[in-house]
């Protein structure tokens, strides 16, 4: 007698077949269920975050969100999403090499990239981040 097949699943993709998605406005990362087939070169999700609804953005399947109380990890994270930094390789190495604030810029300086550069980008999402705390 043939050994019957178990029923497959109609869950779709495990979690470990998705990708984190973050919201810096509310500082919260989700995985999102059948994310892990899209394009990671196109930088809109249509992903809206539960609580404020605006659009996350894809931070990759080994990203590892901070605690919510930890502003300054977070504003690491927004800085290094916005000069392209994702963490779609578990052998990137980006948690060990940014540790800190200080180490995230230090990684991001290149020969067409001065510190004052990055210092600026930095200070304007300090500034934003701040507007919106005082608003929320």
């Amino acid at each position: 007698m043939a050994k019957s097949k178990p029923p497959k699943s109609k869950r779709g993709p495990t979690a470990t077949n998705t990708v984190h998605f973050a919201c810096f406005d509310c500082r919260k990362a989700f995985k999102q269920t059948g994310s892990s087939n899209w394009d990671p070169e196109v930088p809109k999700r249509p992903f809206p975050c539960p609580d404020c609804k605006r659009s996350m953005v894809r931070l990759g399947r080994y990203f590892k969100a901070p605690p919510k109380r930890a502003t300054r990890q977070w504003i690491k994270v927004e800085l290094l999403y916005h000069y392209g930094e994702r963490f779609e390789s578990g052998h990137s190495g980006l948690d060990r090499k940014c540790r800190t604030l200080s180490d995230a810029v230090a990684h991001l300086v290149r020969p067409t990239r001065a510190v004052s550069e990055i210092r600026a980008v930095l200070e304007g999402i300090r500034a934003l981040r701040s507007r919106a705390a005082r608003h929320a």
